[in-house]
């Protein structure tokens, strides 16, 4: 083994140098009583007694600023991924392991028809979203756009958490997966405030306005345009009647639509239910307020007192909206202009 290599020596300091070789009982003579007296009695200012007085200002944060931002993607959050993130073992569970997961039946994968379960499919919503806002922006140049997980805590009998939180839980879990274990993008997006969670929202109805209100309160305007990422077999739903319910611009919406893995029959048999059960049933009642759709709402633990909350500081338009009813002119509807 080579040797370890010697410690180099500091140089000697050459201060009152001609003293260091003096008799000790001399250097203290050459100091006059007086000085002897103030040496012995000042201290220097990083020792000095705090002063009792003195109180902390008090610590001042920025505010984020949202200039420039335009657009707002929005993620509609369909299920809840368990783990949590402030948990120390948290970096154990794979989002990919089914079991994490709290999905309903028909969401559960089949071994028999080799149907994967569609957690995968959410993850795959969440990675489009995140996709979305970084991929092909200037790097010298803050997002333009206002990312958005939107789902409520619709299990309270299971778990206090949202959806939309356990979505961005799901992102974590993935970046641990793929190695970054100091925070990826989505760690980076969420502390920089470009991702937001919307954690009222029990329907898809919901999902679009509330995150629309979520923007308008975060950067002082409405967005120009949005973009709803979701399923494929939603896409009619969102653009045929929840956005021209809330007078949402038809050119200023799009729809990215990613499905399950499905077979023909799967298919079919999700068309058609989603043209009886989900397009056919907001079609009769476009804002959700009857009987059927208000009683999912409850089912999934909407609260209507929160929608007071959702609209302070908002236009009286908006909260009627909200009320259950459609007033005859939306804000949105005119050109975006920042408002405080």
């Amino acid at each position: 083994m080579a040797p370890a290599t010697p410690a180099t020596a500091l140089p000697r300091s050459r201060f009152n140098a001609s003293a260091s070789t003096a008799d000790p009982a001399h250097v203290t003579a050459t100091i006059a009583p007086a000085e002897d007296a103030a040496h012995k009695n000042t201290k220097h200012d990083w020792q000095a007694a705090e002063d009792p007085d003195f109180e902390h200002p008090d610590h001042v944060i920025p505010p984020r600023s949202y200039d420039g931002i335009e657009h707002l993607i929005v993620v509609c959050c369909h299920a809840i991924f368990l783990p949590d993130a402030e948990s120390s073992n948290f970096a154990l569970h794979s989002p990919h392991y089914e079991p994490h997961w709290l999905l309903a039946p028909f969401q559960k994968s089949d071994p028999e028809t080799r149907k994967p379960g569609e957690h995968e499919t959410f993850l795959a919503h969440v990675k489009a979203g995140l996709d979305a806002l970084t991929i092909g922006t200037d790097p010298e140049h803050p997002p333009s756009s206002l990312l958005v997980l939107s789902g409520g805590a619709t299990k309270p009998s299971h778990t206090p958490i949202s959806e939309a939180r356990s979505y961005y839980h799901a992102a974590l879990a993935e970046e641990l997966v793929q190695g970054h274990h100091h925070g990826g993008r989505a760690h980076r997006m969420f502390s920089k405030g470009y991702v937001l969670l919307e954690e009222q929202a029990t329907d898809s109805f919901q999902n679009l306005l509330f995150s629309i209100l979520l923007f308008r309160k975060t950067t002082g305007r409405y967005p120009t345009n949005i973009r709803i990422i979701t399923h494929s077999f939603k896409a009619k739903r969102f653009l045929d009647l929840h956005a021209p319910t809330i007078r949402w611009p038809k050119d200023r919406v799009q729809v990215q639509g990613i499905d399950p893995v499905m077979s023909s029959t799967d298919l079919e048999s999700t068309l058609r239910g989603e043209e009886q059960n989900g397009y056919a049933q907001w079609k009769k009642d476009p804002l959700g307020t009857g009987e059927l759709l208000s009683g999912k709402r409850r089912q999934r633990a909407w609260d209507e007192s929160v929608a007071g909350e959702l609209v302070e500081g908002l236009e009286a338009s908006v909260e009627e909206l909200l009320q259950g009813s459609i007033p005859t002119e939306l804000p949105w509807e005119q050109p975006t202009t920042k408002t405080t």
